[in-house]
């Protein structure tokens, strides 16, 4: 196994350097496999990539998911570019000027019948589509903190609907065992700005949310409880 993380180590080493695309996550370059502790069972997680354009003429770009080993309920469902989120592992294509950046997302669910430790590997290949060449590829391993016989018993869970949503998003949670004090809804786009913000009173329900002055665009749809999200789900405004 030690080999094998190595090999994979010095393969994206080697494809950063000659490539002209680079990436970052949290602002720094990527040279090594990223380790995401991903909650479980029924949970989504979200992975931000910033790719940046080395090289002194506009590309055009493609992002790839392939999963390498691990876990068949770790699935990539959506990967979000600038001007498209396209569902499965493929996204669509979007242009990048010399010397920019754009940060690009991937959408991961986690299945219900998994076991706690479970390692998943993913590799995402960023790929100029007018040079075969010029591609990055970064390996990014999403490990499960909780398995199905491992659960805490405080849960919260949401269902987001319609989706897309066009003027009302109505959003079913149940957050049993949390104290609701202070337990809102918050609507953030892709920046992670907070657009809109809901109060919720009781451990269970259904909350309307009125979406007409959000823009078209993708959003993350979370429940706050006891000061921390609980849960997450992707939204899509179409008017």
């Amino acid at each position: 196994m030690k080999k094998t993380l190595l090999f994979i180590s010095l393969l994206v080493a080697a494809f950063v350097s000659k490539a002209q695309i680079s990436v970052l996550y949290n602002h720094t370059l990527v040279n090594d496999t990223i380790e995401i502790l991903a909650p479980s069972p029924d949970e989504e997680n979200y992975i931000y990539l910033t790719c940046k354009n080395d090289g002194s003429e506009n590309v055009t770009l493609r992002v790839t998911a392939t999963r390498i080993y691990g876990s068949e309920d770790v699935n990539v469902m959506s990967i979000c570019v600038p001007g498209s989120c396209v569902p499965g592992l493929v996204s669509g294509a979007f242009d990048l000027a010399a010397n920019a950046e754009a940060e690009f997302d991937a959408w991961v669910e986690i299945g219900s019948d998994i076991a706690a430790n479970t390692a998943t590997l993913y590799q995402f290949t960023i790929q100029d589509q007018n040079d075969e060449n010029n591609k990055t590829i970064v390996f990014v391993k999403y490990i499960i903190k909780l398995g199905v016989n491992a659960l805490a018993q405080n849960t919260a869970s949401i269902n987001l609907y319609p989706n897309p949503t066009k003027n009302i998003a109505y959003v079913d949670y149940n957050l049993s065992g949390y104290n609701t004090n202070g337990s809102k809804i918050e609507i953030r786009n892709m920046l992670g700005s907070v657009v809109k913000e809901v109060s919720i009173e009781s451990n269970q329900g259904t909350q309307a949310i009125n979406v007409n002055d959000i823009p078209n665009g993708v959003y993350l749809c979370s429940v706050v409880c006891n000061g921390k999200v609980c849960q997450t789900k992707k939204m899509v405004v179409k008017h």
